[in-house]
């Protein structure tokens, strides 16, 4: 099989975890991930030019764009790594990774910032791990372990990470890490990971204090005194190795808003339009999979869901459902995933999508591959908002990615309009060192 930046992310969170007492070299390793694709995207027409209906949205006509795209079968990364045995069972151990756009050079994801994927210190010991700083959050393992792709922007069981940033990744977190036999355990917790006060789709460098930015934003972390319990996140990780063949783990996930506004910036009159005060979220992931190497066959799910408290409204659902299936044939592979996401409340929208997959593996490292894929935006009702007037529409992928709550739409950042089906198909090229 091929080996995936993904399986080399969850091989970094696993490789520290072991005990050993004798005294070691310490070591630096430089590893990385390149994926470029020329993909085709279709978009089609919608009645809304935004998740956020109000008198001046139009019709969005339909549109299809022809691109060097980066990350669509799996993230670009570049990252450096480091341990060192101290002896009696003690590791010291670190991980600094960024990413890049091998399409234009550019740094890319995270707001640009240089170790936005990754970038802790972590000290081994006979009982378990503890790591400080910017890390992956636990239920984002819960979809690491067991999608059968690697979670770029073609993969289509990770639409419940798409719900919430803080989901992937968290500032400011520690985290204990335990491996014991066939289990592996994750108890995480961050004072403050990544909600500003302000909550919207701006991106660093344009996000101020008077727009608001995306959950997870270049500055969302800051801790500062008077934030109370925003951004306030914990998460816990239970995966098993039933059989040899056979995962299955359990993921959740809380995080404190503080009553935090979420809107959007009008930047025709220069405001930011408050739409939820938003109280905190919680989620739960439920995945299995199953692998066999004889005959090249894994197959995989994930149940998920999550509901977000407000001031005033009641409380918003989304669930999530992920399936997949992919088979190796000597150097090639081919498979498939699907998911669907749907609101329970506010606009009551949905999202269906289908990915075919097809891979040739020139070796462990290089592989050449194909995707193609739609998704069905089903916009659902006006659902109200706790701004009297506003009303907003449109499934979790149109929604949540105008609203600022994620950064991971349908292809690589092709997106998705309200209502309306998107397509893409794409050919590329990956390598990993």
């Amino acid at each position: 099989m091929q080996k995936t930046v993904l399986t080399r992310a969850v091989a970094v969170a696993l490789a520290t975890l072991g005990t050993g007492a004798a005294f070691a070299q310490s070591s630096v390793t430089l590893y990385g991930n390149l994926d470029v694709a020329l993909d085709n995207v279709h978009k089609g027409s919608s009645d809304y030019s935004a998740p956020v209906v109000t008198a001046a949205n139009k019709v969005t006509a339909s549109s299809t764009v022809t691109r060097v795209s980066p990350s669509l079968s799996s993230v670009n990364a570049f990252g450096v790594k480091g341990v060192e045995d101290v002896g009696g069972g003690y590791k010291g151990n670190f991980v600094l990774e960024g990413q890049m756009s091998p399409d234009t050079g550019a740094q890319s994801g995270q707001d640009s910032r240089m170790w936005g994927r990754q970038a802790y210190v972590g000290l081994t010991t006979p009982g378990g791990e503890i790591r400080l700083g910017r890390q992956y959050a636990p239920m984002f393992y819960s979809y690491a372990f067991t999608t059968v792709e690697a979670l770029g922007g073609a993969d289509m069981q990770g639409l419940g990470l798409a719900a919430n940033n803080l989901q992937v990744r968290q500032d400011n977190q520690v985290s204990y890490w335990l491996k014991a036999g066939d289990i592996t355990a994750v108890a995480s917790y961050s004072p403050q990971a990544g909600v500003d006060q302000k909550i919207s789709a701006t991106r660093a460098p344009s996000s101020t204090s008077a727009t608001g930015q995306i959950i997870g934003g270049a500055s969302a972390g800051t801790e500062a005194s008077g934030q109370g319990s925003r951004g306030q996140t914990y998460g816990l990780l239970v995966s098993m190795a039933v059989t040899p063949e056979l995962s299955a783990n359990v993921a959740y996930h809380q995080n404190r808003f503080g009553n935090a506004q979420l809107g959007v910036y009008n930047t025709t009159v220069s405001t930011f339009i408050p739409l939820y005060n938003l109280d905190n979220a919680k989620a739960l992931s439920v995945a299995a999979k199953y692998s066999d190497a004889a005959s090249g066959l894994v197959v995989s799910g994930n149940l998920y869901q999550t509901r977000v408290a407000m001031d005033t409204m009641p409380t918003l659902k989304l669930s999530v459902l992920g399936l997949g299936v992919k088979q190796t044939i000597d150097q090639f592979a081919v498979g498939a995933q699907f998911g669907y996401a749907k609101f329970t409340g506010g606009s009551n929208g949905s999202d269906t999508t289908l990915m075919l997959i097809g891979d040739y593996n020139f070796s462990k490292r290089s592989k050449l591959y194909v995707r193609a894929g739609w998704m069905k935006d089903k916009a659902g009702n006006l659902g109200a908002t706790e701004n009297a007037g506003a009303t907003v529409t449109g499934g979790p992928i149109p929604l949540l990615v105008g609203l600022g709550s994620t950064e991971t739409p349908f292809a690589a950042g092709g997106g998705v309009n309200v209502g309306a089906t998107s397509r893409v198909v794409a050919v590329g090229m990956r390598h990993q060192f």
